[in-house]
């Protein structure tokens, strides 16, 4: 079955010095330059591809990014059906100047362009980055807010053309569907889709998150069971000792209920008998403490004066 064929306008938008040209040139399957030179006012270039049997034309316009352009190409907005949103990874500036690239495309296009893919360019320069992945989506966030529209996020390197025919394929595909062409977009891992309600984009750290959340609970969890058990043990401990007192008290009753049985047997039987030793009982001693009165009365007995305490 014969496709259909496609135009698409896109425009390649960001701040001046972000990579726009040289995405532009690598994309055309020109070598990279590693020397700047500002586009002024806009650079055009025209690819032809097939995806899924439709005929697709690029019609790509560069637009210059430094400010003194700013009027001159307001012009290149009408007609744009999509835009790049291109930053500089090493340069934080960049990346939130993209709400007003977002803002210059929506208004100056009449609102024909609604259709956006964001590209974190340079991404070959490590140790100089500045923008995380984290620091991106999270600005895109803020985008999705503002906006109600879904972004998708990816990084690129024009110098060694990462990503670079990824990020075509995935706009042209975005296109078509908006045109009611069915076909399937699938999504490597390193590729963020944000939009509504969506989080992160990244279905892989998500997952990551969420367990991380339910380890994080669990250990909550049983660190409060932990404390309780404790909590318990000592309440139980306390007990033991209570009973331990009472069992002891118990028993000194008992051996006076059995003294006092045998003194009236003995009155019953005229017998004489002496009931000093049936005083109420004290309070039940620890054995430490009924140690310490034993060792006082033996030094009382044989006239030994107590040891004073140091």
């Amino acid at each position: 079955m014969s496709g259909k064929q496609f135009i698409f306008k896109i425009l390649l938008t960001g701040d001046g010095a972000v990579g726009k040209t040289s995405i532009r040139e690598r994309y055309m399957g020109k070598g990279f330059q590693g020397s700047y030179l500002k586009t002024i006012g806009a650079d055009f270039a025209s690819k032809k591809v097939q995806i899924d049997n439709n005929a697709i034309t690029y019609q790509i316009f560069d637009l210059a990014g430094q400010d003194a352009y700013v009027a001159a190409r307001s012009s290149f907005y009408k007609g744009g059906q999509a835009a790049f949103l291109v930053f500089d990874v090493q340069d934080p500036q960049t990346l939130t100047n993209l709400s007003t690239w977002v803002k210059d495309c929506m208004e100056n296009s009449g609102g024909t362009i609604q259709t956006f893919i964001i590209l974190g360019n340079k991404a070959d320069l490590v140790e100089t980055r500045q923008v995380s992945n984290e620091m991106a989506v999270e600005f895109i966030q803020h985008l999705v807010a503002q906006t109600g529209l879904t972004f998708y996020y990816m990084e690129t390197s024009a110098k060694t053309g990462k990503n670079i025919e990824l990020a075509f394929d995935l706009m042209g595909k975005r296109l078509l569907k908006k045109h009611n062409i069915e076909i399937d977009i699938n999504l490597p891992d390193e590729v963020y889709e944000i939009g509504p309600g969506m989080g992160s984009g990244n279905v892989e750290k998500e997952v990551a998150e969420a367990v991380e959340t339910v380890v994080q609970a669990s250990d909550a969890l049983i660190g409060g069971i932990y404390t309780e058990s404790n909590i318990l043990n000592e309440r139980v401990s306390k007990l033991e000792k209570a009973v331990v007192k009472l069992a002891k008290k118990t028993d000194l009753i008992d051996q006076k209920l059995t003294k006092l049985v045998h003194i009236v047997k003995g009155i019953v039987a005229g017998e004489k008998e002496d009931l000093s030793s049936l005083e109420q009982p004290s309070d039940v001693q620890d054995d430490e403490e009924n140690a310490e009165e034993d060792k006082k009365k033996k030094q009382q007995e044989f006239g030994v004066p107590p040891i004073p305490k140091k």
